[in-house]
Protein backbone atom coordinates (compact mmCIF):
# COMPACT_ATOMS: atom_id res chain seq x y z
CA UNK A 1 0.00 0.00 0.00
CA UNK A 2 1.10 3.21 -1.15
CA UNK A 3 1.78 6.27 1.43
CA UNK A 4 -0.66 9.31 1.51
CA UNK A 5 2.60 11.03 0.43
CA UNK A 6 3.27 8.81 -2.23
CA UNK A 7 -0.19 9.22 -3.44
CA UNK A 8 -0.26 13.05 -3.72
CA UNK A 9 3.05 13.38 -5.73
CA UNK A 10 1.70 10.59 -7.90
CA UNK A 11 -1.56 12.78 -8.35
CA UNK A 12 0.31 16.07 -8.47
CA UNK A 13 2.35 14.50 -11.58
CA UNK A 14 -0.35 13.25 -13.51
CA UNK A 15 -2.40 15.98 -13.45
CA UNK A 16 0.27 18.53 -14.30
CA UNK A 17 1.60 16.10 -16.96
CA UNK A 18 -1.63 15.71 -18.27
CA UNK A 19 -1.98 19.84 -18.34
CA UNK A 20 1.10 20.12 -20.13
CA UNK A 21 0.73 17.39 -22.28
CA UNK A 22 -3.19 18.89 -23.65
CA UNK A 23 -1.44 22.48 -23.36
CA UNK A 24 1.46 20.75 -25.70
CA UNK A 25 -0.91 19.44 -28.07
CA UNK A 26 -2.84 22.58 -28.70
CA UNK A 27 0.18 24.51 -28.60
CA UNK A 28 0.73 22.55 -31.80
CA UNK A 29 -2.24 21.72 -33.70
CA UNK A 30 -4.05 25.67 -33.00
CA UNK A 31 -1.10 27.67 -31.70
CA UNK A 32 -0.71 30.08 -28.96
CA UNK A 33 -3.38 32.29 -29.88
CA UNK A 34 -6.11 29.57 -29.19
CA UNK A 35 -4.86 28.29 -26.12
CA UNK A 36 -6.43 29.16 -22.77
CA UNK A 37 -6.55 27.74 -19.13
CA UNK A 38 -9.82 26.31 -20.06
CA UNK A 39 -9.36 24.50 -23.78
CA UNK A 40 -6.41 22.85 -21.91
CA UNK A 41 -8.68 21.80 -19.12
CA UNK A 42 -11.13 20.44 -21.07
CA UNK A 43 -8.32 18.69 -23.31
CA UNK A 44 -6.58 16.81 -20.39
CA UNK A 45 -9.94 15.81 -19.22
CA UNK A 46 -9.46 17.84 -15.52
CA UNK A 47 -11.02 20.82 -13.90
CA UNK A 48 -9.75 24.22 -14.16
CA UNK A 49 -9.67 24.60 -11.08
CA UNK A 50 -6.66 22.19 -10.86
CA UNK A 51 -4.58 23.60 -13.58
CA UNK A 52 -4.92 27.10 -11.16
CA UNK A 53 -3.19 25.05 -8.38
CA UNK A 54 -0.11 24.29 -10.21
CA UNK A 55 -0.15 27.39 -12.77
CA UNK A 56 -0.62 30.57 -11.71
CA UNK A 57 -1.76 31.56 -15.39
CA UNK A 58 -1.04 31.10 -18.83
CA UNK A 59 1.77 32.57 -18.55
CA UNK A 60 3.21 30.36 -16.52
CA UNK A 61 1.83 27.17 -18.28
CA UNK A 62 3.71 28.70 -21.52
CA UNK A 63 6.89 28.76 -19.31
CA UNK A 64 6.46 25.63 -18.56
CA UNK A 65 5.92 24.32 -21.95
CA UNK A 66 9.45 26.24 -23.07
CA UNK A 67 11.37 24.70 -20.49
CA UNK A 68 10.15 21.56 -21.38
CA UNK A 69 10.87 22.44 -25.08
CA UNK A 70 14.45 23.33 -23.82
CA UNK A 71 15.35 20.10 -21.84
CA UNK A 72 13.80 18.15 -24.92
CA UNK A 73 16.00 19.84 -27.69
CA UNK A 74 19.17 19.50 -25.15
CA UNK A 75 18.57 15.95 -25.07
CA UNK A 76 18.07 15.61 -29.30
CA UNK A 77 21.46 17.74 -29.42
CA UNK A 78 23.46 15.52 -27.13
CA UNK A 79 21.79 12.37 -28.55
CA UNK A 80 22.41 12.83 -32.43
CA UNK A 81 26.60 13.88 -31.35
CA UNK A 82 26.92 9.64 -31.18
CA UNK A 83 24.98 9.09 -33.90
CA UNK A 84 27.15 7.56 -37.24
CA UNK A 85 25.02 9.17 -39.54
CA UNK A 86 26.79 12.99 -39.44
CA UNK A 87 30.24 13.39 -39.96
CA UNK A 88 31.00 15.54 -36.87
CA UNK A 89 29.34 16.59 -33.47
CA UNK A 90 28.77 20.14 -35.16
CA UNK A 91 27.01 18.85 -37.63
CA UNK A 92 24.72 16.49 -35.97
CA UNK A 93 23.97 19.23 -32.62
CA UNK A 94 22.96 21.70 -36.11
CA UNK A 95 20.56 18.68 -37.85
CA UNK A 96 19.03 18.20 -34.24
CA UNK A 97 18.56 21.97 -33.65
CA UNK A 98 16.94 22.02 -36.96
CA UNK A 99 15.15 19.04 -37.11
CA UNK A 100 13.44 20.34 -33.74
CA UNK A 101 12.50 23.65 -35.20
CA UNK A 102 11.23 21.87 -38.44
CA UNK A 103 9.29 19.19 -36.18
CA UNK A 104 7.66 21.71 -33.04
CA UNK A 105 7.34 24.76 -34.91
CA UNK A 106 5.28 26.34 -32.74
CA UNK A 107 6.88 25.18 -29.77
CA UNK A 108 10.15 26.42 -30.95
CA UNK A 109 8.67 29.73 -31.38
CA UNK A 110 7.49 29.77 -27.73
CA UNK A 111 10.88 29.03 -26.58
CA UNK A 112 12.69 31.50 -28.17
CA UNK A 113 9.74 33.95 -27.48
CA UNK A 114 11.24 37.34 -26.38
CA UNK A 115 8.46 38.11 -24.20
CA UNK A 116 8.94 35.24 -22.27
CA UNK A 117 12.80 35.44 -22.35
CA UNK A 118 12.81 38.63 -21.01
CA UNK A 119 10.60 37.76 -17.78
CA UNK A 120 11.91 34.26 -16.97
CA UNK A 121 15.43 34.03 -15.80
CA UNK A 122 15.00 30.27 -15.64
CA UNK A 123 14.16 30.43 -19.27
CA UNK A 124 17.11 32.20 -20.04
CA UNK A 125 19.34 29.70 -18.03
CA UNK A 126 17.58 26.59 -19.90
CA UNK A 127 18.46 28.12 -23.36
CA UNK A 128 21.67 28.29 -22.19
CA UNK A 129 22.43 24.78 -20.64
CA UNK A 130 20.93 23.76 -24.23
CA UNK A 131 23.63 26.12 -25.57
CA UNK A 132 26.14 24.62 -23.45
CA UNK A 133 25.36 21.13 -24.94
CA UNK A 134 25.84 22.58 -28.74
CA UNK A 135 28.83 24.74 -27.80
CA UNK A 136 30.50 21.13 -27.20
CA UNK A 137 30.40 19.86 -30.07
CA UNK A 138 31.25 22.99 -32.07
CA UNK A 139 33.95 23.50 -29.81
CA UNK A 140 35.24 19.46 -30.39
CA UNK A 141 35.62 20.76 -34.07
CA UNK A 142 38.83 20.46 -35.30
CA UNK A 143 38.39 22.14 -38.91
CA UNK A 144 38.60 25.40 -37.32
CA UNK A 145 41.12 26.76 -35.04
CA UNK A 146 40.45 26.26 -31.85
CA UNK A 147 40.72 30.30 -30.90
CA UNK A 148 37.65 31.03 -32.87
CA UNK A 149 35.62 27.99 -32.19
CA UNK A 150 34.01 29.11 -28.90
CA UNK A 151 32.79 32.49 -30.80
CA UNK A 152 31.80 30.58 -33.63
CA UNK A 153 29.16 28.52 -31.44
CA UNK A 154 27.51 31.52 -30.03
CA UNK A 155 27.50 33.44 -34.07
CA UNK A 156 25.53 29.87 -35.01
CA UNK A 157 23.29 29.60 -31.93
CA UNK A 158 22.20 33.33 -33.21
CA UNK A 159 21.83 32.36 -36.28
CA UNK A 160 19.35 29.43 -34.99
CA UNK A 161 17.51 32.02 -32.69
CA UNK A 162 17.10 34.35 -36.16
CA UNK A 163 15.53 31.51 -37.49
CA UNK A 164 13.26 31.13 -34.40
CA UNK A 165 12.37 34.46 -34.79
CA UNK A 166 11.61 34.52 -38.76
CA UNK A 167 9.22 31.44 -38.22
CA UNK A 168 7.68 33.26 -35.19
CA UNK A 169 6.79 36.15 -37.48
CA UNK A 170 4.51 33.15 -39.75
CA UNK A 171 1.17 32.78 -38.77
CA UNK A 172 1.21 29.24 -38.36
CA UNK A 173 4.84 28.90 -37.11
CA UNK A 174 6.15 27.60 -40.22
CA UNK A 175 8.44 28.30 -42.24
CA UNK A 176 7.25 28.69 -46.15
CA UNK A 177 8.94 26.19 -48.12
CA UNK A 178 11.43 28.41 -50.33
CA UNK A 179 12.43 30.58 -47.76
CA UNK A 180 12.58 27.11 -45.16
CA UNK A 181 15.12 25.59 -47.93
CA UNK A 182 17.00 28.76 -48.58
CA UNK A 183 17.76 29.53 -45.01
CA UNK A 184 18.67 25.75 -43.94
CA UNK A 185 20.64 25.27 -46.90
CA UNK A 186 22.65 28.54 -45.91
CA UNK A 187 22.95 27.30 -42.82
CA UNK A 188 24.00 24.07 -43.14
CA UNK A 189 26.86 25.34 -45.87
CA UNK A 190 28.22 27.47 -42.67
CA UNK A 191 28.48 24.59 -40.70
CA UNK A 192 29.77 22.15 -42.93
CA UNK A 193 32.44 24.66 -44.39
CA UNK A 194 33.59 26.56 -41.52
CA UNK A 195 37.34 26.99 -42.57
Amino acid sequence: MRSGADVTSLEVGGVRARALSAASHILATRGPEKMSLRAIAESAGIGTTSIYHYFANKDELLLNLALMGFRDLRRQIVRFQTSPEYDNAMQASARAFFDFAETHPALFSLMFSERLMARHEALREAEYDTFLAYQAAVEADERMPAEHRANAAFALWALGRGIAAIMSSYPDGKLPPDVAERIFAGASYLINHPD
